[in-house]
């Protein structure tokens, strides 16, 4: 069985898949979980990334409020 790598479960998951290419890989997800527990630690990835990104912005909004010396 052929295994898809952590950038075609991205195309996947991001829509930028041919049709075909799409329905292959949902199908094989189906019958993998190898390949299904990939793809869940990408979709983990984005939401650290996401609230790594909300912690900066927060951050920066505390710091332009923070009194300068």
């Amino acid at each position: 069985m052929k295994h898809y790598t952590k950038e075609e479960l991205d195309l996947y998951r991001h829509g930028q898949m041919s049709v075909l290419g799409r329905i292959n890989c949902s199908s094989h997800l189906q019958e993998c979980e190898e390949c299904q527990n990939l793809l869940k630690e990408l979709e983990a990835e984005d939401e650290f990334v996401k609230e790594l990104r909300s912690s900066i912005q927060i951050f920066d909004a505390i710091s332009k409020e923070a009194p300068k010396k």
